[in-house]
């Protein structure tokens, strides 16, 4: 009987920590979104012993998002293709993530990608 209590208590203290420790965990969501009304790769790389090292590429079709959790501030090295001209770049840069949410949009302007971040709201 002191066991099943006691487990039952180890429960109710677990349920309320999580409960009152939700808030204080820090929400890292790196976010990239096609405005661009056609399809685009993304791709992410880095630097590995002095290489270069491709990620997977990912197709985002007009409207869609791309969603990641970073876990702490980083830099980000992105490149976004046409989907028609796969094997050229029409953008490339760092996009610098901080310990927050961010979104970043590919939009077209004058005829060339082009990413920039949206400002969001401030929270009161």
């Amino acid at each position: 009987m002191f066991t099943t209590s006691r487990s039952y208590l180890c429960g109710l203290v677990a349920v309320a920590f999580m409960v009152f420790c939700t808030g204080a965990a820090s929400a890292n969501w790196f976010t990239l979104k096609n405005d661009t009304g056609k399809p685009i790769v993304v791709q992410e790389t880095v630097i590995v012993n002095g290489q270069v090292r491709r990620g997977k590429p990912t197709t985002l079709l007009a409207g869609e998002t791309l969603r990641e959790f970073i876990p702490g501030p980083t830099v980000k090295r992105v490149e976004v293709f046409d989907s028609q001209a796969p094997n050229q770049p029409a953008w490339s840069g760092n996009l610098s993530c901080k310990e927050e949410n961010q979104t970043f949009s590919v939009t077209t302007v004058a005829g060339k990608l082009s990413v920039g971040q949206i400002v969001q709201p401030a929270k009161k």
